[in-house]
């Protein structure tokens, strides 16, 4: 008797990645690798028929996983609920369509719109004869990382998505090239992607923010929302080093020396994210804590001149100038006030 199926040996790498393509008559050998490498579940068919032209592939690594199946005959796939399982499942018809049933509502997919369908709730998948489907696995735990690092803070609700969403836009396009790309590097044993664990990672970061950026989520609006540049690590440390040392003899090259950085691109962070130079932080901070001490001084016990050197300035002239063009009054009448007061 001729074994007439065609199967790949299914094989887990070193690396946790999984790799196998199979076609057959039978579709209980279909089911029976999609229990064991995808999800528990049964099919249900339509009719008597036994055997058909199916073909199922399986491809993934630890957070991203790719399957594509087709039945050859009109079916349910009851998917059973688990507690264990945190993936998300992206769905379209490369050929015919179906819809997924979950929850009491139910979700096409086609060549036009996909159902997003999270684990967890009892799943019914049912597939016309003629449907081939291209299934995306992700982790949800991976996209809620993911989505809070692009927010810039921890994420205080659960990240759900809209179930259906539609391809024939520009975002829908972009997202199935891109899974036609992973496609290729998760079948393809000598991919960067199979071989280099750090290219397996990118791979899953590019595909978790593309989802995140191209589909409806809790989370769409923050994230699309303009959203002011990050301040420069440096730009923060040199402030950080001003404020700490703002009364001692504190020169440019000091300050950047501090930060890391030469004194142009110190001076460019701060042009560009302070609307100011570090000297010119650096003088507004002495001018700041000056105000505040002659405010609070005994003129009986302190002068101007001695306030005026704790805060940094060693000339004098000047101080009162810039003092005068910022408050409006000169340093001396500052203290006088305090006198009053």
């Amino acid at each position: 008797m001729v074994d007439e199926s065609s199967v790949a040996k299914p094989a887990v790498q070193s690396n946790g990645a999984v790799g196998f393509s199979l076609q057959s008559p039978r579709l209980d050998e279909i089911e029976d690798l999609c229990n064991r490498f995808v999800t528990p579940h049964r099919l249900t068919r339509a009719s008597r028929i036994q055997e058909a032209d199916s073909k199922l592939s399986v491809h993934g690594i630890k957070d991203l996983g790719i399957f594509t199946v087709a039945y050859g005959a009109e079916l349910t796939a009851q998917v059973y609920p688990t507690d264990m399982d945190d993936r998300l499942a992206f769905v379209i018809a490369e050929s015919g369509a179906g819809h997924a049933k979950m929850e009491g509502q139910e979700y096409a997919f086609t060549a036009e719109q996909a159902a997003i369908l999270p684990s967890g709730p009892e799943l019914l998948m049912h597939y016309q004869d003629n449907c081939e489907t291209l299934t995306i696995l992700l982790s949800r735990g991976k996209l809620a990382e993911q989505c809070a690092k692009l927010l810039g803070h921890e994420i205080e609700r659960p990240l759900e998505f809209n179930r259906q969403t539609l391809l024939q836009g520009g975002a829908g396009q972009s997202w199935r090239r891109l899974g036609s790309y992973v496609a290729g590097e998760l079948s393809d044993p000598f991919s960067m992607t199979q071989q280099v664990s750090a290219v397996a990672q990118q791979l899953e970061q590019m595909v978790s923010t593309a989802f995140l950026l191209g589909h409806s989520h809790t989370y769409s609006d923050a994230l699309l929302r303009p959203q002011s540049a990050a301040v420069p690590f440096y730009v923060k440390r040199a402030e950080a080093f001003i404020k700490a040392h703002f009364a001692e003899p504190l020169s440019l090259a000091d300050i950047a020396a501090h930060a890391g950085v030469s004194a142009r691109s110190l001076q460019n962070g701060f042009q560009n994210f302070r609307n100011t130079t570090p000297m010119g932080f650096l003088r507004s901070l002495r001018l700041k804590h000056a105000h505040e001490m002659l405010l609070l001084s005994d003129p009986s016990t302190v002068t101007v001149t001695e306030i005026a050197l704790r805060c940094g300035f060693g000339h004098l002239g000047e101080f009162a100038t810039v003092y005068r063009h910022t408050f409006g009054e000169a340093p001396r009448q500052t203290l006088a006030r305090a006198r009053v007061g």
